[in-house]
């Protein structure tokens, strides 16, 4: 799992502290890419040109930029992951509230905080993300982009808004790593509840078209998500 972190920071000196606790953080745990801009405005412009970071340590007196309104603009610019604003002083810590950060820490940020911070990026990152692997290669899907799941003997389809991929394994598996909207409709089907269009009875049509009869198991929770 790749995470993309970046570092909004003048003084190289903490800078190269901030990036040592990510990269001791990152171990055997998580491939990690660090980029370090020496203010935030510097961040603002790379996020514009479609450069996405997973979290941002944000340094609120960061350069000739004022941390807080570089924050307000990378939120301008659609970034909505998480942002971590960090100061050598504890009295800014309530205009995090308006650029919805994640956390404020007064400097020097401890290895305990940067792992609270790291461990929470990750389980949000895998949690959007289903990952497979097959034939050695391994792939990672949207959630959002999922339609439904499809056993075929040994093997399962993964029928996306882009096509349909397979993988091997067993439905069981699947489940094990799908978010709650994600239900068992019968023995060979998972279906993205959020990708239904109509249930009629015991049937379901999802946006693609597909047609899947829910069987007498699953129907009670089924009909329960929708709120029927």
């Amino acid at each position: 799992m790749m995470l993309r972190a970046a570092i909004v920071e003048a003084d190289y000196v903490y800078s190269e502290y901030l990036n040592g606790l990510l990269l001791r953080w990152a171990g055997g745990r998580a491939e990690l890419m660090v980029s370090v801009f020496v203010n935030g405005g510097e961040l603002a412009d790379s996020l514009a040109k479609m450069s996405e970071y997973d979290i941002v340590f944000m340094d609120v007196s960061s350069g000739q930029t004022d941390g807080i309104l570089a924050s307000k603009r990378l939120r301008e610019t659609g970034y909505q992951n998480l942002l971590v604003l960090t100061s050598a002083f504890p009295d800014r810590a309530c205009e995090g509230y308006s650029v919805n950060a994640y956390r404020y820490y007064v400097k020097p940020v401890m290895p305990e905080q940067i792992k609270e911070c790291m461990d929470y990026a990750l389980s949000q990152k895998t949690g959007r993300y289903f990952q497979y692997t097959y034939r050695r290669v391994t792939e990672r899907i949207a959630f959002s982009d999922i339609i439904y799941f499809e056993s075929i003997q040994h093997y399962i389809d993964i029928h996306t808004t882009e096509g349909s991929v397979r993988m091997k394994g067993t439905l069981r598996e699947v489940q094990k790593q799908c978010p709650a909207n994600f239900l068992r409709c019968q023995r060979s089907y998972i279906v993205n509840m959020d990708c239904v269009l109509l249930k009629r009875g015991s049937q379901l049509k999802l946006v693609s078209g597909k047609e899947i009869n829910i069987a007498p198991r699953y129907l009670k929770s089924v009909t329960d998500a929708m709120g029927i």
